[in-house]
Parts: structure tokens; sequence; C-alpha cells
């Protein structure tokens, strides 16, 4: 692997047009790699040796942490840091330049029409190859090797240059065997076990190269060989890069869309539209909360199965956000019977993949985009009362009453609560009782019989305790307003 710097990176054809900041005196950085800031505290995710490029998205509300990014990612051994500014900031910090002058650290700016994927793969390129005497034919097929990579032409046309140049049947594998690439000769040319050559991208292996005949290649065959595996792995680590930074990108849109403050309209359904997604018809947030983090292959997996997909769905550790179509939760079918509750399906799976409880809250629908923030909070108010209550799936709807008592302050529920039914807390907890349980059996059902057959006791033993319980409060349980009073405390103590 060769040593480049961020002088001789900034020559590249992908980065024509940039030029330097701040920070000259660092341009013999040796660069080691790439990476793309997406995301506003990148110090965590960042290795010595890279060039990290960013369009200032993730600090475009604060550009001054710009500044306060160039002594951490000086510390933490950077080569250098380019901006492509103009999309998101009208101007740079001022002291950016002071601060990258100090630390001998380059800061560079790329004009707004260079193509990240572009520097990704021709950083790439310069990094893995590698140098050296090579024949006049060799030479000639080594650097149309590393062009077809940067060309985008893949495994298959790396596979079959490769072939041509050394007249033997050529395979390009990945660590399962699965053929990505190949390039074959006239039949009866090639026999035998195949030579492999391992593929590595950052020194992790991502396949192999299968040479056929049976002579040994030679030096300079193997030369050609290694090239063809550094041209593989440089196409590997862009689709990796590239598919990462999709990921990033998509998780970090969906991420602000629901979390607030309302985007710009216009600015949501066109940035919607280049990943593919329609927020034209009515959606809503889900958030289901487990015990145990879960892997993103397998929340997709389970969502996609349950429901649909068209839904989107991510991870925050233990947390799950899913943004679904409202057709995907009709609630008048589920009424009816005719389906069954998606959220308490999607709630069941992701306990059994997990291994672990799971909470499920269904947000109010989102009839245009910029109110899938106004469903996301309603599912975070939804899953709190749901944890607070003991309860498995709520939907936002069916919460009136909840969010009723949440509004009252905390001081004037306690005392309500204390009233209508402090006698009853301080027996069941001074005699592990279960009279506030009995009361609310009670209430639920309006009939003692049945609510004795609910608590699986005797019907005399219920007759005791609704006495007990008349005895301890005072309270008239033949009463409208008195029983809608201790239904309103009941609730209140599992709200607060």
């Amino acid at each position: 692997m060769t040593s480049v710097t961020v002088r001789e990176i900034m020559t590249l054809g992908a980065l024509r047009g940039t030029y330097v900041l701040g920070g000259a005196s660092g341009l013999d950085r040796v660069v080691s790699g790439v990476n793309v800031m997406e995301v506003p505290d990148i110090e965590d995710f960042v290795k010595r040796g890279e060039l990290l490029l960013t369009t200032a998205y993730p600090v475009r509300e604060r550009p001054e942490r710009l500044v306060e990014l160039v002594p951490e990612l000086a510390a933490r051994g950077l080569a250098a840091l380019a901006i492509k500014p103009m999309r998101y900031l009208e101007e740079l910090p001022p002291r950016l330049v002071e601060v990258a002058d100090s630390l001998g650290f380059p800061v560079l700016v790329m004009p707004d029409t260079t193509s990240f994927n572009e520097v990704i793969g021709a950083v790439l390129a310069v990094v893995l190859a590698e140098y050296g005497a090579e024949p006049g034919g060799a030479e000639v097929i080594r650097e149309r090797l590393t062009g077809v990579a940067l060309a985008g032409g893949g495994l298959e046309e790396i596979a079959r240059t490769l072939a041509g140049a050394l007249d033997r049947d050529v395979r390009i594998v990945d660590e399962d065997a699965v053929v990505l690439g190949s390039g074959a000769v006239e039949p009866g040319v090639d026999a035998g076990e195949p030579w492999e050559f391992a593929i590595t991208v950052a020194g992790t292996r991502r396949g192999r190269i299968l040479v056929g005949g049976r002579d040994e290649p030679s030096l300079g065959q193997r030369r050609l060989i290694r090239q063809s595996c550094f041209a593989a792995g440089m196409h590997i680590a862009q689709a990796i890069a590239g598919i990462e930074l999709d990921r990033r990108l998509r998780g970090l849109f969906l991420e602000e869309l629901v979390s607030g403050p309302h985007l710009d309209e216009m600015f949501v359904r066109q940035r919607s539209r280049l990943f593919g997604w329609d927020f034209t018809t009515p959606h809503a947030v889900l958030l289901a909360r487990c015990a145990a983090e879960l892997a993103d292959g397998q929340v997709a997996a389970v969502t996609t199965r349950v429901l649909g997909s068209e839904a989107l769905v991510w991870s925050r550790g233990r947390e799950v956000v899913a943004i679904v179509p409202q057709a995907a939760l009709d609630r008048s079918a589920i009424r009816e019977g005719v389906l069954d509750d998606p959220a308490d399906r999607w709630r069941r799976e992701l306990a059994e993949v997990a291994q672990c409880p799971v909470v499920v809250a269904v947000g109010p629908i989102a009839r245009e985009p910029g109110a899938l923030a106004d469903s996301h909070a309603g599912a975070r108010e939804s899953l709190r009362i749901a944890e607070g209550a003991s309860r498995e799936v709520v939907w936002h709807e069916d919460l009136a009453v909840e969010r009723l008592l949440l509004s009252v302050p905390r001081a004037a529920l306690d005392k309500f609560v204390d009233d209508a039914i402090g006698p009853l807390l301080r027996h069941d907890a001074e005699h592990s009782g279960d009279l506030c349980r009995t009361l609310e059996e009670f209430l639920g059902v309006g009939n003692g019989a049945e609510a004795a057959r609910r608590l699986y006791i005797h019907y005399n033993t219920m007759k005791h305790r609704i006495a007990r319980i008349a005895d301890l409060t005072g309270a008239d349980l033949h009463d409208p307003r008195t029983r809608l009073t201790l239904s309103l405390a009941l609730e209140m103590r599992k709200v607060r």
C-alpha cells in the first residue's frame, strides 16, 4: 500500500478546483483513507489519516462548530477536512482559517459540483494501488484495471480484462463462493484447481480471485493478479462506502423529519423523492422500545413482513422507529375483525427476534410530511403512558383521557389521587393487599359477580372486599359521580 499526501490528493481530477482555505503547512500529511461527515459529532467515527469530506449540512444551524472541530480532528491525526459549503452555508466562519493555520491542519474548499462518490473512488484508487516497475504491456493492463474500477465498470469487466491478459479463466467470488464476475478463454485451455488470491479491504477479506491453469502463475502474472485484487478491492470499498453513506444520509433525514422542528414542505418532498419515498399520502410514526438492542437487518425484515414494503424503519439502540402508511393501519378493519392489529403483530415479532419484552406506541396520523414530527411526539407521549400503565400496545387516538390527566400539574394530580384512593393505596402497601385492583375490576365491569370471576376469587370474597373499600374510602359505590372519581384516580395512579 502506498503513501500519498494531501498535496498529492489535490491533484486528482475528482478534486479539480479545490483550494486550500487554511493550514497549508500541513499539506504533506499522509492520507490513508476517506470518510464523510453526516453527523455533528463526527470525531467519534473517524480514524487517523482520513480525508474527511462534508457539505457542512450537519452544522448548518451552528457553523462555528466547524471551528471547534478542527482541533479535535487534528488531535485525532486526520489528514485534512474538505468542505463543499455553498449548498448549506452562505459563508464559512472567519476563525476557521486562523485555527487551521495555527495547527497546520489543511482545510480545503471544494467546488459545489464536486461528487463525493468520485472523490472516494479516486482517493481509494491511489491509497490501494501498489506502484512498481512493470513491463510495458503489463503497465497498460494495470492502468486499464484501475480505470475500469474508477469508471464503475465493475467486477465483471475486471475479471474479463485479467482473463484476456493472462489467457486463463478468471472468476471473482465473495467469501461465500458466489460468483461476482468472470472471464473465460477458449474451452480446454484451463484445467485443474484454480489458484486463489485474496481481495482485502481495510484488512478484511471481501472475496477472492480464482485463476485457472495447471501451471502456477508467473511473477509477472502475479503482479497483474495483485493489481486486479487492488482494483476489485477498490470497487468493493467504493460500493461499501456508497451504501453506508446512503444509509446514513437516509437515517439522518428521517431523524430530522420526525424529531422536529417542522421542515420546509418543499424540501421534504424533494428530498423524499430522491430517496424514492412518497409522503403525499397519510402516514403515522410507530415507536417500539425493547429491553435489548436489535440489529438493523432484523428490524427491517420484521417490519417489511408485518407492516409492508413501504414502511420505513430504523433503530436507535433499544428503540425502533417506523413510518408507516395509514393504509397499513386501518383501524376500522381492525375493529371489525377483518385485520389483526398490525402494531401488536409488530410488537410480537420484534419480541420474538429480540427475545425480550417490547412495548409499541402508534402516533396520530400525519396528513402531510411536516406533521410527522407531531406523530412522533404523540407516539413518544403514548409510549410513556403505555410503560406507566404496563400496557404492551397503545394507539395515541385511544389515550384522550390519559393525555388530559398528564396535563394536570403533578401536585394537583397527587392530591386528587390521595383524596380519592389514598386509604386503599396505604392498605395495599401495608398488608400486601389487592383492593385497588379489585376496585378497578369492579368499576370496569359494573358487576360484582363478573369482577370476582375475572379476579379468580369467590363472590363472597368479592363482597367482603367491596365492603372494605367502602369502609376505608367512605365512598358510595352506587353514586355515578363517585364511581367516575374513583375510576379517574385509579387511572391517574398509573399515569403518574
